[in-house]
């Protein structure tokens, strides 16, 4: 990897601000980039005292390279300073950014391996448009989307699963009343002055990291005509290529994007998340008919059903919220075919999309599936997530005191 990376770098900087695509530009920093088959080669001029966007990749090591100016690098939770001439390698999976701490501009290259079909390459679609009744009346003035799991809203767990796979260009999917979640993801200048004033510098940080998590882009679904009609409203954002799918009121942990964006990287192929769940339960969930498997715990979709009654269920087999999937969804989904509750159901459209042989891949996660649209599910969330953080052994304590005390 060094070596493909000091030849990459005879490309001259100025050859790269000529020749190279324009990617961003803003009042902290412009990008340059150009792709050499299985590498892209990116130049980044960062204005004085300003960061980068934190990111991590979650398939592809990434090398940095100080061309001029001085500043530091974040690697995870350390810091390093870093100057003209040095390099710093970025292991697979780690948070970094850069922060220009000099009065001139810093300028790095970057240099990432990818290729077709790699997350880098996809676009993600959060539909976060549905009403959450079951919520009522919490949801009356708040979307179910919002509401806190430990310490973040749902959807930000949501969004920072689309980032660990590396993928930055988001489009949610709102509804009336969602405005919470664009503010969420929005800068709140009067906010960040007051905790500056305040002296609550880490409070301030994290406020700051939200507004700079992903380039996040908005579309509202009218009509709650389904998850269907939502995704439809992503077909212009989406363009001509595969593209992921996060339902905003799903968390998974480990996160299931980047077992199924692997899977889809080596067939080349849709692919849909899978759980099984109780045989009653399927009256719930859209369910898979198994087909042949290709390895273990992964086999193609041979048919779908949305929410079947038990007799009729082809599996317990149930799609929890996370998809790759092929832009020829939108061709189907145009005709406004309605199913189930006289929605237009993503699941229909999927079956037609295998009914005219395209190929669908069924994975079986087997992780932690939260489905914040069920009460129960949210609670436990809550739970689990709590005992994990640094409070975990004091709420455990309490939880224990709390059972062992007679009722």
């Amino acid at each position: 990897m060094r070596r493909t990376f000091m030849k990459a770098l005879k490309l001259r900087v100025d050859e790269l601000k000529k020749n190279g695509r324009l990617v961003k530009k803003d009042e902290r920093y412009e990008v340059y980039d150009i792709k050499m088959s299985d590498l892209v080669l990116s130049l980044t001029v960062l204005h004085t005292e300003k960061s980068t966007t934190g990111h991590e990749h979650e398939n592809a090591e990434e090398i940095y390279h100080f061309i001029s100016g001085k500043g530091e690098i974040l690697l995870g939770n350390k810091k390093y300073t870093a100057e003209a001439g040095d390099i710093f390698t970025v292991p697979k999976g780690t948070f970094h950014r850069v922060f220009n701490t000099c009065k001139e501009n810093l300028e790095f290259i970057a240099v990432f391996e990818v290729y077709e079909g790699r997350g880098e390459s996809l676009k993600a679609v959060i539909p976060a448009a549905g009403h959450g009744t079951r919520f009522l009346p919490i949801t009356k003035a708040q979307p179910k989307e919002m509401l806190p799991v430990f310490d973040k809203p749902t959807i930000q767990y949501v969004v920072e699963e689309a980032l660990g796979s590396s993928l930055k260009n988001i489009l949610m999917v709102t509804g009336r009343g969602k405005r919470a979640i664009e503010d969420h993801f929005d800068r709140n200048p009067e906010l960040e002055v007051y905790l500056e004033k305040a002296g609550k510098s880490d409070v301030l940080k994290e406020i700051s990291r939200i507004s700079e998590l992903a380039n996040i882009n908005y579309v509202r679904q009218k009509e709650a005509l389904g998850l269907g009609h939502a995704i439809l409203q992503a077909k212009d954002f989406v363009g001509n290529s595969y593209f992921a799918v996060l339902l905003g009121d799903v968390i998974t942990r480990p996160s299931c994007l980047s077992k199924i964006l692997k899977i889809h990287e080596k067939y080349r192929a849709s692919v849909i998340a899978l759980q099984e769940i109780e045989p009653q339960d399927v009256v719930k969930y859209g369910v898979v008919k198994k087909g042949r498997e290709l390895e273990n715990g992964t086999f193609m979709i041979e048919d779908l059903v949305e929410k079947p009654e038990v007799r009729e269920a082809p599996s317990n087999l149930a799609i929890v919220g996370r998809y790759i999937l092929s832009s020829r969804i939108f061709d189907i989904l145009e005709k406004g075919e309605k199913g189930k509750d006289g929605e237009i159901q993503l699941t229909d459209a999927i079956k037609r999309l295998i009914e005219s042989e395209e190929k669908v891949i069924g994975f079986k996660f087997s992780g932690k599936v939260y489905d914040i649209g069920n009460k129960s599910s949210w609670m436990k969330s809550s739970i689990e997530l709590a005992l994990e953080s640094e409070s975990g052994n004091e709420l455990r304590k309490y939880l224990k005191g709390i059972l062992s005390s007679p009722q």
